[in-house]
């Protein structure tokens, strides 16, 4: 009689449990997408479509060349298809050049921000890779768009290196006019004006 193949009672009882959790990881990793969205706030909608419409028929890389781009734009929905294919000589000191590729199969959808009430955009990559290369995709892609936009109109220019003189104080610490200026007064007071006699 030959020796039995069965799996043993107390093993297979643990097989159930040991494949439920490889059965998820197997399911969320054919779905493959990570999504990453974007509000758009001081633009409407028909500027953030346009602007996304551009970005995706025109990409712009620093490091990458185009191989590919095909662009499927849907008005009716507010929705992009994009393929893209972006190759690059990548090359570090002490190492020889290697040839990279990458390919993308996205879509991006303009949505609103019913809490901000602006237009945003959902950006999905549709297939199996590293999320860290996903979010820097999208954010070069979100750069291009507020680059196509411009700046928000009726915003004024912010600063970035803190007050500038035209926001200063006209007065010192004490309270006088600085420079021997007379200081305005708002309070709407007359003071009394001195006159020299002879």
């Amino acid at each position: 009689m030959p020796p039995s193949t069965s799996i043993t009672p107390p093993l297979r009882s643990m097989l159930p449990s040991v494949l439920r959790p490889l059965a998820a990881v197997a399911i969320l990793a054919a779905a493959g997408c990570t999504t990453k969205t974007q509000t758009f706030e001081g633009y409407s909608d028909d500027q953030v479509w346009s602007a996304m419409v551009a970005a995706a028929r025109a990409p712009e890389y620093d490091d990458w060349k185009i191989a590919e781009n095909e662009t499927y734009v849907d008005e009716d929905g507010r929705r992009l298809e994009v393929y893209r294919v972006v190759r690059r000589l990548y090359v570090t000191p002490h190492s020889d050049p290697r040839k990279e590729s990458r390919e993308w199969r996205m879509r991006m959808v303009l949505a609103r921000d019913e809490d901000l009430a602006a237009p945003a955009i959902d950006f999905t990559a549709r297939q199996i890779t590293v999320p860290a290369h996903v979010w820097a995709e999208a954010d070069r892609y979100f750069n291009q768009v507020r680059h196509l936009l411009g700046p928000v109109q009726g915003a004024s220019p912010q600063s970035t290196n803190g007050p500038s003189a035209t926001d200063a104080d006209p007065t010192e610490s004490n309270g006088q006019p600085t420079n021997g200026e007379a200081a305005e007064d708002t309070s709407g007071r007359k003071e009394p004006e001195t006159v020299d006699l002879p």
